[in-house]
């Protein structure tokens, strides 16, 4: 009997694809974005083991820099291998977006700390045009106070006629 309801539990845990993906804290990237050292957006090109075994050590290349000093190549460590959302192993040279922080002069992150591109990029993109759109507005008032100083100056006062007397 136990038997049975240790392979149905299992067999449970096998048609639950879910309950064994990556669980990560619900946190708005807004607030990740914050917490983070370093952000970009970058694509893996090489990974390898950590120094002594310990953890991992991925290659990006950095195609935007959203946060913190990295250069056009960033070495990125990680204490186990970064998985996607799916618990899949990250695809080379794919585009990802990476926060992280700094220990001493290494970069580390986690698999909860990798995020969508282009999330990243429309987080940390500060509203661009409130200066231009402020002076188009201000041009279009005083066009509109200067046509209507203009219209009261030609309305004169009623001419007195000389039939009036």
């Amino acid at each position: 009997m136990r038997l049975a309801l240790v392979l149905v539990a299992l067999a449970a845990l096998g048609t639950a694809p879910g309950a064994l993906a990556l669980d990560c804290p619900n946190v708005p990237l807004e607030e990740r974005l914050a917490a983070a050292d370093v952000a970009f957006v970058g694509r893996v090109t090489d990974e390898r083991p950590g120094p002594g075994g310990s953890g991992v050590v991925y290659r990006f290349v950095v195609d935007q820099r959203v946060k913190g000093s990295v250069g056009r190549e960033v070495e990125v460590n990680a204490a186990s291998r970064l998985v996607d959302a799916a618990d899949e192993p990250l695809v080379h040279d794919e585009a990802l977006g990476v926060l992280a922080r700094l220990e001493g002069a290494r970069i580390v992150t986690e698999s909860c700390l990798l995020t969508d591109p282009g999330a990243l990029l429309s987080t940390s993109d500060e509203p661009k045009g409130d200066a231009i759109k402020i002076v188009i507005g201000l041009v279009i008032l005083a066009a509109v106070l200067a046509y209507s100083v203009r219209r009261l100056r030609r309305r004169e006062l009623p001419r007195r006629s000389s039939l009036d007397g």
